[in-house]
């Protein structure tokens, strides 16, 4: 069987597409967090199929890059999220770690690739972190905006959400679809 990957790049996309996963659990807690508890009604519905439901296309971005060299990508369990969060902003922080953590794994994965040769897995996950950047953004902008309104302010944060989202043409670009703001 000739390899067009090595396994090393191999498992760094494949912990990655874990990742991807990870990140939609994680949304999808705060999404029924924010809806339930806070009724942030107007936030949920733009972000939940505008960020949420993004990440597992990214997934399907990093799988098919392995497809692409004849490697069925592997799925590995995602984290149980059962988290309270004592308000909007202490989502947003973690939220944003999650986002730096992931960042850090794929320039590692980028260097995996880079010290294995595998030159076009490389170029790939380039692509890959400029389409991150933008998920890196916008979790910063949702971070920031939850400062500058506050615990106390959710209701206006909630009624200005269309505002903060940032990912319309990564939206389009996964989807197929414009986005659009109900």
């Amino acid at each position: 069987m000739v390899v067009l990957i090595s396994e090393q790049t191999e498992e760094k996309i494949n912990l990655l597409i874990q990742a991807m996963f990870n990140h939609n659990r994680s949304w999808d807690r705060f999404i029924a967090v924010a809806q339930v508890d806070w009724s942030m009604d107007n936030f949920v519905g733009i972000f939940h199929d505008g960020l949420a439901h993004l990440y597992p296309l990214l997934g399907d971005f990093l799988g098919d890059i392995l497809l692409r060299y004849n490697i069925a990508p592997k799925y590995y369990e995602t984290k149980r999220d059962t988290r309270t969060y004592s308000g909007m902003l202490d989502f947003f922080e973690i939220n944003l770690n999650e986002h730096i953590e992931t960042y850090e794994l794929i320039k590692l994965a980028i260097q995996t690739a880079i010290d294995n040769g595998d030159l076009n897995v490389e170029t790939d996950l380039k692509q890959f972190l400029r389409i991150w950047n933008k998920f890196m953004n916008q979790s910063i902008l949702l971070r920031d905006k939850a400062q500058v309104y506050g615990e106390g302010n959710k209701a206006m944060f909630d009624g200005f959400a269309e505002q903060f989202y940032s990912l319309e043409n990564e939206y389009e670009m996964l989807t197929g679809n414009k986005h659009k703001e109900d």
